[in-house]
């Protein structure tokens, strides 16, 4: 009897140590986000708005932003309802530069090649939007957006033009803009160079180029504590030398790129996260984050952080 009541007294124990082991991981499948984490990146977003007024009565509404990009929208373009505007007009606008930023607002540089999303470099995400008395205006011609090459380095002519759509989780995807024209150039002689584009929608649009590699491709799978499971944690990915790009483990990546993988999870407001420096992406390449590795921060110390990265 008193072998049997030790017996039965451990089973409990066994059967909860049997599933702790075999649940104590999750796999982050990267297209799920839960409420928490959404709202964090949304409200970081709201937080990038420029908000700006002009008059419908003037033939060309001309905005330059502070780091110098220039929005062009002819004032006959714009409608309410369908019918021409008059009067004043409320825009906003976002401009993300940075891998920082783009973490912190779930803004990654991921295009559509084909059905798989490939990492892309950008030359800036751009948000532009028009309302009327709460009323979202539309165009029925394009805005022509000018940006200086060198916030991102530089000329790069393999730049193109790419447009974006968030999904329900707020996921953002790029893909080849219906833009007629993407080039760079100075637009007259001794100005800087800058991309220039003409877009014919309001909403997200971004100057890109696919990051590529002879090596073949590779999927990321990372697993996180089980407390972080069910879309409570994001990796994301930041490239060696591409400090003006951000993947996340939904996407597909050059085999042999140098990169870190970054875990990210809500945490009352700020940031819980881990980062895994100096790997090296193999086929079937797999990262495990140990609560150990965590530490926390703000959005505003997150930022820095992630841009320091090489």
């Amino acid at each position: 009897m008193k072998k049997s009541a030790i017996l039965l007294f451990l089973f409990p124990f066994l059967i909860a140590s049997c599933s702790d082991t075999e649940e104590s991981k999750n796999v982050v499948l990267g297209n799920t986000i839960s409420t928490e984490l959404k709202n964090l990146f949304s409200q970081n977003t709201d937080n990038l708005i420029q908000n700006f007024q002009m008059s419908a009565a003037n033939n060309t509404i001309v905005f330059t932003s502070p780091r110098g990009v220039v929005l062009t929208i002819d004032r006959s373009c714009l409608r309410k309802n369908g019918a021409n505007v008059t009067g004043i007009v409320d825009f906003e606008y976002i401009e993300i530069f940075d891998r920082g930023t783009m973490l912190v607002t779930n803004k990654t540089t991921l295009g559509l090649s084909g059905s798989e999303k490939h990492l892309l470099s950008s030359g800036g995400e751009f948000y532009i939007n028009a309302t009327q008395g709460g009323v979202a205006l539309t165009l029925t011609c394009d805005v022509f957006i000018n940006v200086p090459t060198s916030i991102t380095g530089g000329t790069d002519n393999d730049m193109m033009g790419f447009s974006g759509e968030e999904d329900s989780e707020g996921n953002i995807i790029w893909d080849t803009s219906t833009a007629t024209e993407f080039w760079a150039s100075s637009l007259n002689p001794g100005d800087v160079e800058t991309y220039n584009t003409f877009v014919g929608k309001f909403g997200w649009f971004n100057c890109d180029k696919f990051v590529t590699s002879p090596n073949g491709s590779t999927k990321i799978t990372a697993y996180v504590p089980q407390e972080y499971g069910s879309g409570k944690s994001l990796v994301f990915l930041a490239a060696k030398n591409f400090p003006n790009s951000l993947g996340q483990t939904s996407g597909t990546y050059p085999i042999g790129l140098e990169c870190s993988l970054i875990f990210v999870a809500e945490d009352n407001g700020n940031i819980k996260y881990a980062i895994k420096q100096n790997i090296v992406l193999t086929a079937n390449h797999q990262v495990t984050f140990e609560p150990s590795d965590m530490a926390t921060a703000t959005p505003a110390q997150m930022v820095p952080i992630i841009n320091a990265l090489q």
